[in-house]
């Protein structure tokens, strides 16, 4: 690719989406996936399309499902889009129990795997669990055929679609670019000069000392802020200016959330804080749990002192929340226990 490219990184979500709009705006693409499967001879008539289906017997979802209709009878697609994430645990068998269970009220059900050549490659055993595998490279190919045959805008909106298609496979990264904006500068250093002040035992992080970018709306502090127990796995505490809160949050708890919340609950009885699990779509799967504290929100690009009353308590109150922490050493360590008695 020698264009910049348009997105910062292409994503699966991305991918999903693409291919989604496909199938319900563009017939010449269905049928050339049912012709790629070798499903021609059916005579393609319409088709539509959902994305994130449900599956009958398990919560699992289906990416895409396609309905087909045909001169022979409704064809679905059972579509699993992969990028560079990991399978879930058999995922591919999953999909065929699905099949299977749609098979009755359908002329044929196919499962379809998409992904670059080199997932393939690499996942061998969990691509052969499909019926077929439709490679990015086969259809990054078939955009740039028929933009090809095209002109005007259709042919540069089928263009683009190559090209993000091109963009996955290569997982090439624009990179972002950051805007540095005056008077979020000037309130950053404001509120480190005020947080100083009122709430020296809380750090300023790195980036709350050096110029950021404008969206950036977090106050994180340096890791120096909490003890480092050795019970305790990675953690950080930060003051959101505009999601209106502070938090404490504990890497990897969220995923105990369900056998730790009676116990926590218990620990903050009496306190304004509370627990909440933190969903971490990466590509681990691990999610957090955060201790949360309401704040007024801010807006940076307000005049700091219009709003300095806020920002005050806004400081307390994550000073407050770190306080609680550190005086509740044995109550934390349970928490900790229990986890790892598991």
């Amino acid at each position: 690719m020698n264009d910049i490219p348009v997105l910062t990184h292409a994503t699966e979500r991305d991918i999903d989406l693409l291919l989604v709009e496909e199938f319900a705006a563009s017939p010449i693409f269905a049928a050339a996936i049912l012709r790629s499967i070798g499903l021609a001879e059916l005579g393609f008539q319409r088709a539509s399309v959902l994305h994130s289906v449900r599956r009958i017997y398990s919560r699992r979802e289906i990416d895409i499902s396609v309905r087909m209709r045909t001169a022979a009878g409704e064809v679905l697609l059972l579509i699993e889009n992969k990028l560079d994430t990991s399978e879930q645990p058999r995922q591919a068998e999953s999909y065929r129990a699905e099949a299977k269970e749609q098979a009755a009220s359908h002329h044929l059900v196919r499962t379809i795997l998409t992904c670059p050549q080199s997932y393939r490659a690499e996942n061998t055993v969990f691509a052969a669990g499909f019926d077929h595998v439709i490679s990015y490279e086969s259809l990054a190919g078939f955009f740039e055929t028929r933009a090809a045959h095209e002109t005007g805008e259709l042919s540069a909106r089928i263009s683009h679609r190559a090209r993000m298609m091109r963009q996955a496979i290569e997982k090439q990264r624009r990179g972002y670019t950051q805007v540095i904006h005056p008077a979020k500068r000037e309130f950053t250093t404001r509120y480190v000069d005020l947080l100083r002040e009122m709430a020296p035992e809380l750090i300023p992080g790195p980036s709350m000392l050096r110029e950021s970018a404008a969206d950036s709306v977090t106050m994180i502090f340096g890791p120096e802020s909490l003890p480092a127990w050795p019970f305790l796995p990675q953690m950080r505490i930060v003051h959101q200016l505009r999601e209106a809160n502070a938090n404490i949050n504990f890497y990897t708890w969220g995923d105990h959330f369900n056998e730790l919340a009676a116990r926590i609950s218990a620990g903050l009885a009496g306190t304004a804080i509370r627990a909440i699990p933190n969903v971490n779509k990466r590509r681990t799967g691990r999610s957090g749990l955060m201790l949360v504290v309401d704040t007024p929100t801010l807006d940076h690009f307000i005049p700091f002192d219009d709003q300095i009353e806020a920002v005050r308590t806004g400081i307390a109150a994550t000073r407050a929340l770190r306080a609680w922490f550190v005086t509740h050493q044995a109550e934390i360590r349970s928490w900790a226990a229990s986890i790892s008695g598991r």
